[in-house]
């Protein structure tokens, strides 16, 4: 998890998402190119991020996201309708908040976990417009979490995308996957983040009669030509009996 230099977020910008229809919300070709750039982007590596979006990085919510592969991943979990939600590692807060915010025009969202290592004052702020926020200030790879994983019982949805090394990753799927009904996985393709990449290879091969998997791993272009290396990549296992409800 990245915990220093933690910086404030514009919440203003999530009524963007609140004043928008439903219909509007499952477009996916919307979210990416008008809603999500105007959330506004992390401004931190930008080497990760197409020239194209800069003038949107370093404003609104922070988010650290590519929105050719977020916006349809967020139009399957409208889909899916989770009512629950967990995020490993939320630097900023900002897929935190947007994510809830998204969810909560298709099901109620009846209660949503931030894990960080470091406190994001952005959530400070949004707990006081989301009564349904739970913010925990801790390591997931150390015991007290996972007595707060059991204690949960169910969690709809997680999304993992805290400590990057393999066996770190490892250790937040085997600590969730008795307890989640869909797991997300961030940085699946970043050549980056290669122990992401070996964690999401074995989910796929070894869980394979649990799971149906969804990748979203567009890129784009003018980062592939400037640099050479993909980044991100989000995949997502649904267990097949939450898929089928």
């Amino acid at each position: 998890m990245r915990g220093e230099n933690l910086k404030s977020i514009d919440l203003s910008v999530i009524n963007k998402i609140r004043d928008l229809s439903k219909k509007t919300l499952e477009n996916a070709e919307f979210l990416e190119k008008e809603l999500l750039p105007e959330l506004g982007f992390n401004n931190e590596q930008l080497h990760q991020f197409p020239p194209e979006l800069y003038e949107y990085c370093g404003k609104g919510v922070l988010h650290w996201q590519y929105p050719n592969q977020f916006s349809r991943y967020l139009v399957l979990l409208s889909q899916l309708k989770p009512n629950s939600y967990l995020e490993i590692g939320v630097r900023h807060g900002g897929t935190f908040i947007i994510t809830l915010e998204y969810l909560k025009e298709f099901t109620p969202i009846k209660k949503a976990i931030a894990i960080d290592w470091a406190y994001p004052p952005g959530l400070s702020k949004y707990k006081t417009l989301n009564p349904a926020v739970h913010f925990y200030q801790m390591n997931s790879q150390l015991p007290e979490f996972k007595k707060l994983v059991e204690a949960e019982k169910q969690i709809d949805l997680v999304f993992i995308d805290g400590n990057h090394e393999e066996w770190a990753c490892m250790n937040d799927f085997m600590n969730l996957k008795e307890v989640a009904n869909i797991i997300a996985v961030h940085d699946i393709v970043s050549d980056e983040c290669p122990g992401v990449k070996k964690l999401w290879a074995f989910i796929k091969s070894e869980f394979k009669s649990n799971y149906f998997f969804y990748e979203f791993n567009d890129q784009y272009a003018s980062v592939i030509q400037n640099n050479g290396p993909s980044f991100f990549g989000i995949g997502v296992a649904v267990k097949k009996d939450f898929h089928q409800k």
